[in-house]
């Protein structure tokens, strides 16, 4: 199934890193040395971290409007992709 999902993205100044978490999903969060590495591997741990609610039977929360979200200074929203089809057929 795919999913589409807000995330939170900031960059850290010291660590020289962007820093991706998701609002609706406990304990969902990743980095990358570059905007495009964090948000392909928001992607990856988005999609994992469904693909084990689905396959658990857990609920899947509902994506949070865009709008709704409170940001801090630096941060922004993006929206994250991900294919549970693709994580189901590489369980092991």
């Amino acid at each position: 199934m795919i999913y589409e999902f807000p995330a939170i993205v900031s960059y850290d100044t010291v660590e020289h890193v962007y820093y991706v978490n998701f609002p609706d999903m406990s304990n969902c969060f990743t980095d990358g040395e570059t905007l495009y590495k964090a948000l392909d591997n928001a992607s990856d741990v988005l999609g994992l971290m469904l693909s084990d609610a689905e396959c658990n039977g857990d609920l899947i929360p509902v994506p949070s409007n865009v709008n709704a979200i409170k940001l801090k200074p630096g941060e922004i929203v993006a929206i994250i992709e991900a294919n549970t089809d693709v994580y189901s057929r590489v369980a092991v």
